[in-house]
């Protein structure tokens, strides 16, 4: 029976935003660059050494991981030229499945008896190591305590990890007494940076 009424049938689409958009509006990093306050993607135009060049000048680096000033060594260099030569520019693949060199392992091997340790197993990065190592001894009834100021990548590895995450104020034994009393019942791991680099 037609009753001479036509349904509308469109449906009302809900336009989400761009994703890129709030990236176009993003003029935070141009500002800081402009007033000179900028601290990333320094350009660095010499070997990482406790003093680098940057735009022509000699400055003392502050904020290298290159703690022993081995990135240059001639022997590290030397090494690392023969690596390349045997193996190539890379592993072409992660450890776990096709990554694995007998370098790697005969490094893992000297570092264990170095260490006095019946094994050791090395990552490619801190971050990796914390990911790694924290969400294989943290289960999803665990609590994983942390100093505030612990470097990003213990906090992401933590995060990461199953455990819950609970803060203690910064070298502040009072206080993580106090996180510690708060969760008696729970299986714990209390994480702290060798040095606080944070600030």
């Amino acid at each position: 029976m037609d009753s001479g009424l036509v349904q509308d049938t469109s449906v009302a689409v809900n336009k989400s935003p761009d994703i890129f958009e709030k990236c176009l509006k993003f003029t935070k990093a141009k500002e800081l660059i402009s007033c000179g306050l900028y601290p990333f993607f320094r350009v660095i135009e010499s070997a990482q050494d406790p003093e680098v060049t940057m735009n022509g000048r000699r400055m003392i680096m502050v904020g290298s991981n290159n703690y022993l000033g081995l990135t240059n060594h001639p022997k590290v260099k030397e090494a690392a030229i023969e690596a390349v030569k045997k193996y190539g520019s890379g592993c072409a693949g992660s450890r776990f499945l096709n990554g694995t060199l007998d370098i790697h392992v005969a490094l893992e091997a000297k570092l264990a008896r170095f260490m006095r340790k019946d094994a050791a197993l090395i990552f490619s990065t801190g971050f990796q190591v914390n990911l790694g190592v924290i969400s294989a001894l943290t289960g999803k009834d665990d609590v994983v305590i942390i100093d505030k100021m612990d470097h990003a990548s213990i906090i992401d590895g933590c995060r990461l990890s199953y455990g819950e995450v609970k803060k203690f104020r910064h070298n502040d034994m009072a206080d993580l007494k106090r996180v510690l009393k708060e969760n008696k019942d729970k299986s714990k791991l209390i994480v702290v940076d060798g040095v606080f680099s944070m600030e």
